[in-house]
């Protein structure tokens, strides 16, 4: 039996449920690709904002072994005999 030929062996009604039926398709497929949309755009800023994170972290890093260095280095001044202590 051909899709035609069983479209053509349905009652109005049944026909009408299944027009329903694939419009609902239809516009659940729309849904599904806007989100798929927003999801791309989220991952995207997502990798954005790590990024940024990770810069951060660095500058951070660096910064702490910075203060660290000062740090040791202030602590050997004033342990060294004749120092400021």
């Amino acid at each position: 039996m051909t899709v035609r030929e069983l479209i053509s062996s349905w009652t109005e009604e049944e026909r009408k449920q299944h027009a329903d039926l694939i419009e609902e398709c239809l516009k659940r497929e729309v849904f599904l690709n806007d989100l798929r949309g927003k999801i791309r755009n989220t991952e995207e800023e997502l990798d954005r904002s790590l990024g940024r994170l990770l810069s951060g972290l660095n500058d951070l890093a660096q910064s702490v072994s910075a203060n660290n260095e000062r740090i040791g280095s202030l602590y050997l001044r004033l342990i060294k005999p004749g120092g400021n202590a």
